[in-house]
């Protein structure tokens, strides 16, 4: 029985699929999969490990939650639908499957990435874990950490309601320094010392300075005007951190006799802007909380009297 034109182009597919596979476990070249599913199956120690399913262009494969990365994963949910590379570890032709070890990719990238990086260079970034003020990143296979404030202009309270794991964000490279070479870096102190970077080198990203500085159109915003802002944060302490447009942000104190009560994060309120200072970034405001009338009050409605 003769075969269709589209089952030839799929038997093309996978052979070429199964080609790039089989050089991958002889030269360990990187190649990339979409994880389709979690499974839990014995591996060659004969040990069952959970796994994320891997799709290779039609052909499937296994990789262990021990060989994904370092990084202690309390789960592989997030990973679903997520793309990875690997390097394949084990080929088993009889039940057409194969092993990915993540580890051995992530060492090779990173060895092609301090070869060829440079401060300024823009790179896409692995979410690999999130606290509520860092995300822990890989870039081409070297990790490195990115606190709160370069993640954006806006004032982030926790970045883990803005990030999952597994996500990819784009980064720019701000500090650079190789493994095991030496540099000079301020103390606690400012003062100058020299240092010397580790295994995993010194990198320092910004996923902020891929964005539109908000300050640009601070000329939109006048000193002894009012605009309507949102708020991010309530603090009983600090009072509220508002935002005029996202990025733009100053803080106020508490209007007199109010109390943070009174006031919820993602409300809108009147700004009164006293000083605006663009060299400095840094605008001084006041809440204006509306009068509100006292008595019965008539409220029209395009046309209706209620």
């Amino acid at each position: 029985m003769a075969i269709t034109e589209t089952e030839q182009v799929q038997v093309s597919q996978d052979m070429i699929a199964w080609a790039n596979v089989k050089d991958s476990h002889k030269t360990q070249s990187v190649l990339y999969a979409k994880a389709i599913g979690i499974e839990e199956i014995p591996l060659q120690s004969g040990r069952a490990e959970e796994c994320l399913k891997l799709n290779y262009d039609g052909i499937y494969g296994y990789l262990p939650k021990t060989l994904i990365d370092d990084y202690e994963f309390k789960g592989l949910q997030h990973f679903l639908g997520k793309e990875f590379e690997f390097v394949v570890e084990h080929v088993d032709l009889e039940s057409q499957m194969f092993v990915g070890n993540r580890k051995k990719a992530l060492d090779i990238l990173a060895k092609k990435f301090w070869k060829q990086a440079k401060v300024g260079n823009n790179y896409e970034a692995f979410v690999r874990g999130i606290d509520p003020y860092n995300v822990y990143l890989i870039v081409d296979g070297v990790p490195t950490t990115m606190y709160r404030d370069e993640y954006s202009y806006s004032f982030i309270e926790d970045l883990r309601e803005e990030l999952e794991i597994g996500d990819i964000i784009d980064v720019k490279i701000t500090k650079l320094v190789k493994p095991n070479q030496k540099y000079k870096k301020n103390n606690s102190r400012g003062d100058e010392v020299q240092e010397t970077a580790g295994e995993n080198g010194v990198l320092e990203v910004s996923s902020r300075l891929l964005q539109k500085d908000p300050w640009t159109n601070i000329t939109n915003y006048k000193p002894k005007s009012t605009y309507l802002g949102t708020i991010t944060k309530v603090h009983m302490e600090h009072g509220l951190f508002i935002e005029l447009e996202p990025g733009l942000s100053v803080r106020t104190n508490f209007p007199p006799n109010s109390n943070g009560q009174l006031f919820k994060k993602g409300q809108q309120v009147n700004v009164k802007l006293l000083e605006v200072n663009p060299k400095n970034r840094r605008i001084k405001a006041i809440v204006i909380t509306p009068k509100k009338s006292i008595g019965n009050r008539t409220t029209r409605r395009r046309g209706l009297v209620r």
